[in-house]
């Protein structure tokens, strides 16, 4: 009880120091030169992540953030063009030379229950902490991520502590062709493998992306063949990037 009074607080803390601190970092941009403030637009024929579809329409998903040195928070959607799915995630992340940390909180409002609802019995939350390495030698990434408050639970209602490893792999062709692969896993009983298996191979994953130009705008698309092994299902997917700022 004690920890998750602790999350609860804690989160609701992120959540009102984010929210304030994206509008007002764009603001301040023009006088504090070593921030960075940035936003996009994918838009993609389906919304996936890790090996898992969500909804069952072309979804748009924007991203805004900002960065100073290695300290970067930001805040992306995803809405499915029939409403068949929603999601708002909130997230920081600080990198040490070839290591990230990351904390992101999932949000779910297709769910019903309102944003502020933490409590650990009823939220729609997931919080999820992330350790990446990235090493300079060799276009390769090692990911760790586990849920660590929210609404992940085994049939107990104990907290599930789902947790999802990749090792990802991009060669670039040249500055505008480049490929990748991803082979990911679930380490426990987890959301991964709806809490009924413990490690498994649940995301491969290989896919293309070729920068076109339109009257002198760089627009990414990238095109996605996704397997997962454990739900025995695949999917290709394809999406298209816009730069705002």
């Amino acid at each position: 009880m004690q920890y998750q009074r602790f999350a609860c607080g804690f989160l609701r803390k992120l959540f009102v120091i984010l929210l304030v601190c994206i509008p007002a970092v764009a603001f301040a941009q023009e006088e504090e030169k070593d921030h960075s403030f940035y936003g996009t637009v994918d838009i993609t024929s389906v919304n996936t992540w890790r090996g898992i579809v969500s909804g069952n329409a072309p979804a748009i998903q924007p991203t805004v953030g900002f960065n100073k040195g290695n300290f970067d928070v930001f805040a992306w959607g995803s809405w499915a063009v029939n409403d068949s799915y929603r999601e708002i995630n909130i997230g920081v992340s600080y990198t040490l030379g070839n290591f990230t940390a990351e904390l992101v909180d999932y949000y779910y409002p297709y769910k019903g229950n309102p944003f502020f609802d933490l409590r650990n019995s009823s939220t729609t939350h997931t919080a999820e902490i992330m350790l990446t390495y990235e090493p300079e030698a060799f276009p390769l990434h090692v990911m760790v991520g586990s849920y660590i408050f929210g609404d992940d639970k085994l049939e107990s209602g104990k907290n599930a502590f789902s947790t999802y490893a990749e090792v990802g792999y991009t060669h670039e062709f040249n500055e505008r062709n480049s490929i990748g692969a991803i082979l990911g896993f679930s380490l426990n009983r987890s959301f991964y493998t709806e809490y009924e298996k413990g490690f498994g191979f649940v995301n491969l994953t290989a896919g293309y992306t070729r920068i076109f130009t339109l009257w002198n705008y760089d627009m990414p698309l990238t095109v996605q063949y996704i397997y997962n092994p454990y739900l025995k299902k695949s999917y290709g997917v394809a999406t298209l990037t816009f730069d705002l700022f």
